[in-house]
């Protein structure tokens, strides 16, 4: 288990208070101290020669910031989206493009250890544990880590510059 999976785990066995919400067929669950807030889809700015998870850039708060679509990281396709959801990461804050957010709920998991050869590329490095909302599987994700550094590039570019990438 990676660093961020052990950090997980004691918080994880005692419960984790996350953001909890739909992509696509899945319900997932963003640790809270890494969400800065949630918010209606907002204009974004398509990006070329991006990985197709990457819808493009948006502007959260006056800054230029990646659009990261989770379904499309997890599962290869695109559904409806709700909300976005702002979230820290290590360059700025990325919004993820999500499903219905369900609010905030205190959740189990434990990491992947069976269910981890189901993952691969992208979606193995933001699976951090696996549990159930209800009866349905319940992905709790890490940190959203997986722009490329061009977006981030683009992004600084256009903050600097003004003009959209």
């Amino acid at each position: 288990m990676g660093q961020l999976g052990e950090a997980l785990a004691p918080a994880l066995d005692a419960g984790l208070v996350a953001l909890v919400f739909q992509a696509g067929p899945f319900f997932c669950a963003l640790p809270l101290d890494e969400v800065i807030e949630t918010m209606r889809p907002l204009p974004t700015r398509p990006l070329a020669g991006t990985p197709p998870y990457v819808r493009g850039l948006t502007i959260l708060r006056g800054e230029p910031s990646p659009v990261i679509d989770v379904t499309r990281l997890l599962t290869g396709v695109t559904s409806e989206i709700d909300r976005y959801v702002a979230v820290r990461a290590g360059r700025g804050p990325v919004a993820c493009a999500t499903g219905p957010v369900l609010g905030v709920r205190t959740v189990r998991a434990s990491p992947p250890e069976g269910p981890s050869t189901l993952f691969t590329g992208a979606s193995r490095s933001l699976v951090a544990a696996v549990g159930t909302l209800g009866t349905e599987p319940l992905l709790v994700l890490r940190s959203i880590r997986t722009v490329p550094d061009e977006v981030w590039e683009a992004a600084a570019r256009e903050h600097t510059t003004g003009v959209p990438a």
